[in-house]
């Protein structure tokens, strides 16, 4: 046990996490979280890697009783408490990071980034398990992945939580998982992460890294108070504010309303980070000019979205604001576009921006969350012949050309692939699966591949992202697009 905790001491020493004159603190700590007698510093020779002897130290925990020992949850919660007594105090975190970024934003955010793996906030060696791969379709190269950290969620459980009243019986307990009282907090294994405080719109957010990590330096960027997810004009002022304090990373929001937000509804948050998406390749459909200093597009995206490019700040929120506000009572009878359900709202945006030197360019698009008979998850949502796929919110980081896939779907392929290179009867556990795998039969090929397997797993996300446009890239949805930019940048140039 000595010699575990001792081998954590070093990890933390060279990660520079501590400093040597905190050694005698830090080993006290461990002690006491462990309910073991401390002891003064020994020196080991060290024969297994400090991941091991962590391990060691979670099996001491359980053989007391203190945590479960086949409950992942709760070992990463415990593992978690262990980190917290050999890194940095929040308060320290802070101070350094606004230090560095001093220096630069990329300084700054470098310290956090690697800090939040250090300590295993970022389940990096976890997260290597995940399965990545890349499907040249008709919008360009989509980003596949399927994501072993990350659990499948039901669209009307995320629903009903943007409008559950919160009941705190405990509170010590944050409303949801990324509210600022997580931070060093045991509930939802959170003792080991830092957040830093940001000012956007003259409004208190905290930044911070999701221990997720669906793309490289995944960051979230929450509202100081538990609310609900607004889009408004306000909106593009915060994703500016935050472009012109780190211009190396993008800024983006899911959607405000159910069936087309994101998975937490419940807390207004920004997601960001430094990663290149599909949708920045996106080439115009048709461009529309220089509009107030601002240059206009509809982009070839499945996904219905508005591109606006300008070094002028102020022109392009207010552009921005103009096609936000004309959407959010937008009608088209003929391609199933309602905006109202009496007073219920179905029409929103997800906003994304960018900056490259003095120049922004700031992606709107457009969704609509209304549900039919027919319909009953949403009109332009993923229907039910690829739910078996993908039946979740498409947030944020899938209208960006990012698949995040169920973890499940891992198993199941590697049995969908024995399944076609062996005469056999369609298995009962995938029959969920068993109309695409009767139409894969039919390419009759010698032998099915992965490679091949994935190839059809990406278009299948690619009707997906499909199913989610509002204006279909055809003809008549094309034209209607069109039309409604036409008309909205007309009523804005005579307002200006």
């Amino acid at each position: 046990m000595k010699k575990s905790i001792v081998h954590l001491v070093h990890y933390a020493l060279n990660k520079r996490l501590i400093e040597p004159d905190q050694i005698d603190q830090a080993i006290a700590c461990l002690t006491q979280t462990l309910h073991e007698e401390p002891f003064n510093y020994v020196q080991f020779d060290f024969d297994e890697d400090e991941e091991a002897d962590l391990e060691k130290l979670l099996d001491i925990a359980a053989q007391k009783k203190m945590i479960s020992a086949s409950n992942l949850d709760e070992r990463d919660a415990f593992e978690a408490l262990l980190f917290n007594c050999v890194m940095p105090s929040p308060d320290v975190v802070k101070k350094e990071f606004h230090k560095l970024y001093q220096i630069s934003p990329g300084e700054a955010t470098k310290y956090l980034y690697k800090l939040s793996k250090d300590v295993n906030y970022i389940k990096t060696k976890r997260l290597k398990s995940n399965i990545e791969w890349v499907y040249d379709g008709a919008y360009g190269k989509l980003q596949m992945t399927i994501n072993l950290a990350k659990p499948e969620k039901d669209p009307k459980e995320i629903a009903a939580a943007k409008n559950k009243v919160e009941i705190q019986k405990d509170a010590s307990i944050p409303k949801c998982v990324i509210c600022k009282e997580n931070e060093q907090n045991y509930h939802n294994a959170r003792m080991n992460l830092r957040i830093v405080p940001l000012i956007l719109g003259n409004v208190v957010w905290h930044f911070q890294y999701s221990p997720y990590l669906y793309y490289n330096e995944h960051t979230i960027i929450l509202h100081d108070q538990h609310q609900p997810m607004k889009i408004s004009s306000k909106t593009f002022t915060y994703l500016l504010d935050f472009e012109d304090q780190f211009p190396s990373y993008f800024i983006g929001s899911n959607a405000d309303l159910p069936i087309v937000g994101g998975s937490i509804l419940n807390h207004d948050h920004f997601q960001g980070g430094r990663h290149q998406f599909p949708i920045q390749d996106a080439r115009p459909l048709k461009s529309f000019g220089t509009i107030s200093h601002v240059d206009v597009s509809h982009l070839k995206w499945p996904l219905s979205t508005i591109r606006l490019v300008s070094s002028d700040r102020q022109s392009l929120e207010k552009l921005a604001t103009h096609f936000l506000d004309q959407w959010k009572t937008y009608q088209n009878l003929e391609l199933n576009i309602v905006s109202h359900t009496h007073d219920i709202p179905h029409n929103t945006i997800t906003p994304i921006a960018r900056k490259s030197g003095a120049v922004y360019e700031l992606d709107i698009i457009l969704r609509n969350n209304r549900t039919t008979e027919k319909y009953p998850l949403g009109i332009f949502h993923p229907h039910e012949d690829v739910h078996h796929i993908k039946k979740e919110n498409i947030g944020l980081i899938e209208a960006m050309g990012l698949a995040i896939l169920p973890g499940r779907l891992k198993n199941e392929l590697k049995d969908i692939l024995e399944w076609l290179n062996q005469q056999s009867d369609l298995p009962a556990h995938l029959e969920k699966h068993h109309a695409w795998m009767k139409e894969l039969k039919k390419a009759n090929l010698k032998t099915y591949t992965e490679s091949w397997l994935f190839k059809e797993v990406g278009k299948k996300f690619e009707r997906v992202i499909e199913d989610s446009g509002v204006f279909k890239l055809d003809p008549k949805g094309i034209a209607a697009m069109q039309k409604f930019m036409t008309d909205t940048i007309k009523k804005f140039t005579q307002k200006v």
